[in-house]
């Protein structure tokens, strides 16, 4: 089994190599970035912040902001996507149970 040291070392060097990658051909990775990169936020998304702009009329919400309100949904959506992909087993319990007052049970 291997060390922390050597898997430290292991880490350190495949993330410059990649970033080394990254600096060989600045042009290609610039073309396939605007390539990739979305022209402004999904419909969906739109949608999403134009309903808490009529919902939450008290907020002032301006178009300008609901527009970067709707960057930022589209912003998480993939991260939101892989965090549901989790699953917990019934052995992933917490560590312990933090219970406020002075009435608290003894476990």
């Amino acid at each position: 089994m291997p060390s922390r040291r050597s898997f430290i070392a292991a880490s350190a060097a495949a993330a410059a190599t990649a970033g080394l990658g990254g600096i060989v051909d600045p042009s290609s990775s610039s073309v396939a970035q605007a390539a990739a990169a979305p022209k402004g936020p999904s419909p969906l998304a739109l949608a999403q912040a134009k309903w808490l702009q009529t919902t939450m009329p008290h907020a002032h919400l301006g178009d300008a902001l609901a527009h970067k309100i709707a960057g930022d949904i589209d912003g998480y959506a993939p991260i939101a996507a892989e965090f549901r992909k989790a699953t917990l087993h019934n052995w992933d319990e917490p560590d312990f149970v933090f219970t406020a007052g002075p009435k608290a049970p003894k476990r």
